[in-house]
């Protein structure tokens, strides 16, 4: 996992959770510095699949655009 510090502040209307959380150090410069605002990609999979996919280095990653 990429991601540490993980809290759960609400829901989108999928069902899936909405978080706040930190990139681990080792990943920031590639992902993202300070809190970010987001989903979990296995959550997003179980519902909509087709907003998953893989990045370069393994890592599934959520296409925000398709969860309107």
């Amino acid at each position: 996992m990429i991601k540490e510090s993980i809290f759960r502040i609400g829901f989108h209307p999928l069902g899936i959770g909405l978080y706040l959380f930190d990139y681990k150090p080792e990943f920031r410069d590639s992902w993202g510095q300070g809190r970010q605002f987001g989903f979990m990609a296995d959550e997003v999979e179980t519902v909509l699949p087709e907003a998953v996919s893989h990045h370069a280095d393994g890592y599934k990653m959520v296409n925000y655009a398709l969860l309107g």
